[in-house]
């Protein structure tokens, strides 16, 4: 199931689902040379973001005008330890290499579980497939109870 599953199974070509015929190929830009640098903006976390809401409104500002040029942000001095984020990498590239079987009984496009793991969440209002596999767990507002969770995660 999902994309791994495909991979897994052997596919010859990307299914016809996948492609984006509505983005014309000769239309996109050169690939990006050796020498090209990437920017990723970089967003200072720490410094009384819960403390001020003066410079709370300030990362709020920063965040949105970085996502809305570059779609992406770095996050520093957000308090998760190193080890945290090695260990829910681990985790998480633990549950994708497990067998099929087993991730196929946590398949779900129920919104509203605490833990889901799909392939293509807006399938269905989208022109086409993205091909990726989407693993979400949902902490907030209350954490999720240990059972809710695989437990090779």
């Amino acid at each position: 199931i999902g994309v791994k599953g495909l991979v897994d199974a052997g596919i010859a070509e990307i299914p016809r689902i996948f492609h984006h015929p509505h983005l014309n190929p000769t239309d996109s830009k050169p690939p990006l040379s050796s020498s090209t640098k990437m920017i990723i903006p970089t967003i200072d976390l720490k410094g009384g973001v819960f403390e001020s809401t003066l410079t709370r409104e300030c990362v709020v500002t920063e965040i949105r005008e970085a996502v809305e040029k570059f779609g992406v942000f770095q996050g520093i001095n957000h308090g998760i330890p190193i080890d945290v984020m090695e260990k829910m990498k681990d985790g998480v590239r633990r549950f994708h290499e497990q067998d099929a079987q087993v991730r196929t009984k946590l398949y779900s496009r129920d919104n509203t579980k605490k833990f889901t793991y799909n392939s293509n969440f807006d399938l269905y209002s989208s022109k086409s497939a993205d091909w990726r596999d989407t693993l979400s767990c949902f902490v907030a507002p209350d954490l999720p109870k240990t059972e809710d969770l695989p437990e090779i995660c």
